[in-house]
């Protein structure tokens, strides 16, 4: 048994080391794409899922700008969210990203690229490239999920207190014609009872076009009188899996009064607009 055991472990010191990858020993660097699709920050949109656009694999290549060699080429899952090119030649590169659906078939009209650096040896750096809303080949439709508060609250405990709200939502460059969840109409001649923020489901309106939108909203006191008057740049996400847009509405200024003209700002998904107006995204709801 000693015998046994003296002769393994001269076979352990004998053995070859281990082998480095690389010459000098050096980890090769890792370069890191990710891919969003439809990030409308300044809208107060966060992004379309795989899912919502029907992307089931991503085609991504990586070409030297300067030429004169070999690019790489992968196909990952479009939910990994992200693939890793290992050892790239040190230079710049053009990174071009397709999303393919389950045949295979891209659905944008054509790669959308980026220029990146390949990561040094024994670093990792990451790239994101945003694929906008203008690249898809398909006309989407989507499902506008929204909250109204006035000056920071609700319906009810707003300052003055609202009444009725009056909204008018423009989407493809159109007057939306039809009707929310409740039954308001959204061409701006439907004022109905103010919808408190603390409901339980928010406020929503199916097959909208997909994209950019406008969103304005007035709000009357109990003497019928406007005082509250809004309107945000906002945005429609792809398919029915959208995030609950909050918009508030700033209160009357004491100086302006509930008269003064109305007020119009774009929303963000941080929750501040250019105006004096905001909106802010709940991706739970």
């Amino acid at each position: 048994m000693k015998a046994l055991w003296l002769g393994a472990l001269a076979l352990v010191a004998c053995s070859d080391p281990p082998k480095c990858q690389t010459a000098d020993c050096s980890i090769p660097g890792s370069t890191v794409v990710k891919w969003e699709f439809d990030n409308e920050p300044a809208l107060g949109f966060p992004d379309d899922s795989c899912s919502d656009v029907g992307a089931v694999l991503m085609h991504v290549t990586a070409t030297p700008a300067a030429g004169g060699s070999a690019g790489s080429d992968v196909q990952t899952g479009c939910g990994d969210g992200q693939t890793t090119f290992v050892g790239l030649a040190q230079g710049n590169y053009t990174v071009a990203v397709t999303p393919l659906d389950i045949n295979g078939t891209p659905l944008v009209t054509a790669p959308v690229t980026t220029m990146i650096a390949a990561a040094q040896s024994n670093l990792v750096t990451m790239s994101t490239v945003e694929i906008p809303y203008t690249a898809w080949t398909t006309a989407y439709t989507g499902t506008f999920l929204f909250r109204l508060t006035w000056g920071g609250d609700t319906c009810s405990a707003a300052s003055p207190v609202v009444k009725t709200q009056t909204i008018t939502l423009t989407a493809g460059g159109q007057v939306v014609t039809k009707a929310a969840d409740k039954g308001q109409k959204l061409d701006g001649t439907d004022p109905e009872p103010c919808r408190e923020s603390t409901d339980q489901f928010p406020q929503f309106v199916d097959g909208l076009p997909f994209g950019p939108a406008t969103l304005h909203v007035v709000g009357t006191d109990a003497a019928s009188k406007v005082v509250y008057d809004h309107t945000f740049m906002t945005f429609v996400g792809a398919a029915k899996n959208n995030p609950t847009l909050t918009f508030d509405s700033p209160a009357p200024s004491v100086d302006a009064g509930v008269d003064a003209p109305p007020d119009t700002g774009s929303g963000s998904g941080s929750g501040s607009g250019s105006g004096s107006g905001s909106a802010a995204f709940d991706s739970a709801s």
